[in-house]
């Protein structure tokens, strides 16, 4: 196996899979990427088992061959090596040499046959997709899910269908985030993709005007672009009754800028902790009034102009890092939020007929 190719197509493709191998792992290989030479393409491919992607580019001088290869040392290697070409020859017992200029490199494989099989998505069916669309999606989404572990089922977004509309749904138990697009997915029934995978999802599509393949197995979603394929195992569970804590008719409207509430609401971050990110909200005719205090850095206070005309007041207690991100995904420059009752969920939107909104539950007083 030999193969030269240019530095920058090396280095921008052993980038966009090196995330996803494992940096120690009881199985070695997936430290590993899988290097293939055939009908002049290199393909590069990795894996941790639960997420795959192989991406491939043409490379010169090309003789068919495979190896694998230690992906973030060599990553490493190309990156420090000059401009121009690349060759990369393999030597006895899955050794690698690596020469650019008058540099050279002799890196250590393993054996191929060790890697993990690649699935075949050839019979699956698949539908097109916008690489924007996809991309918008994941970003009003992906923040809500959650990051524990042991709550397996919500560490991931649902997508359902309802006819030719699709819905993503996350949440971590505190918030929540959902958003509806009239597409056309071959999906039969709802899936749960874990969030680690669509987060290199979205990096792989992420800036592209072009579109994309996408399809879904019993146990895997994948995703197609010209020089890419990415595959990821779904998660096995069932999904919380996300409806239940959905509000469904708003008493109170407050609209507000949206810099300015994020303004304010970064200016009551500073005296939040990691332990405490909770913040007073009062909200008053036409003002709310943040107030937050710290046991040992002290207290701060700030007012905020806003729409709200009804007389009576209402206060909460708020996580200040969820009412962020929750107005931050919000794409309009005034922000409404609504209220319902003591105790539930504050609604973010753009507008009452907008196709995607979220809501944080208030923190107990």
């Amino acid at each position: 196996m030999i193969f030269e190719i240019e530095k920058d197509l090396l280095v921008e493709g052993m980038s966009k899979i090196v995330s996803i191998t494992e940096r120690r792992s009881p199985l070695p290989i997936l430290t590993h990427a899988l290097l293939e030479t055939k009908n002049s393409h290199l393909f590069i491919t990795a894996t941790d088992l639960e997420v795959g992607i192989k991406v491939s580019y043409a490379c010169l001088d090309c003789e068919d061959g495979i190896c694998t290869v230690p992906a973030r040392k060599f990553l490493e290697i190309v990156k420090e090596l000059s401009s121009g070409v690349i060759k990369v020859e393999l030597q006895d017992r899955f050794r690698l040499k690596i020469t650019s200029g008058r540099s050279s490199f002799d890196i250590a494989g393993m054996d191929p046959s060790d890697f993990p099989a690649w699935s075949s998505v050839e019979d699956v069916e698949s539908t097109e997709i916008s690489c924007q669309k996809l991309t918008n999606m994941l970003d009003k989404t992906l923040f809500a899910s959650s990051n524990d572990d042991s709550r397996f089922n919500l560490n991931g977004i649902l997508i359902e269908k309802n006819e030719n509309q699709i819905r993503f749904v996350a949440t971590d138990g505190h918030r929540l985030a959902l958003i509806d697009e009239e597409m056309d997915l071959p999906l039969s029934s709802r899936v749960i993709v874990p969030k680690k995978g669509l987060m290199e999802l979205k990096k792989l599509v992420e800036g592209q005007k072009d579109k994309a393949q996408i399809g879904f197995e019993r146990k895997n979603i994948f995703l197609k672009t010209e020089k890419a394929l990415m595959t990821i195992r779904l998660i096995e569970g069932d999904y919380p009754d996300y409806a239940r804590v959905l509000p469904t008719e708003s008493s109170k409207i407050i609209i507000a800028k949206k810099n300015a509430l994020i303004q304010a609401l970064k200016r009551m971050a500073i005296f939040t902790s990691d332990r405490n990110k909770g913040a007073n909200m009062a909200i008053k005719t036409n003002q709310i009034e943040f107030n937050v205090s710290h046991p040992d850095l002290g207290a701060a206070t700030d007012i905020l102009e806003v729409e709200y005309s009804q007389e009576e007041e209402i206060n909460l207690i708020v996580n200040v890092t969820y009412m962020i991100d929750a107005v931050s995904n919000v794409d309009s420059e005034a922000v409404t939020m609504e209220f319902f009752k003591e105790g539930s969920p504050v609604k973010f939107l753009a507008s009452q007929d907008s196709n995607y909104f979220s809501i944080v539950m208030p923190m107990r007083k």
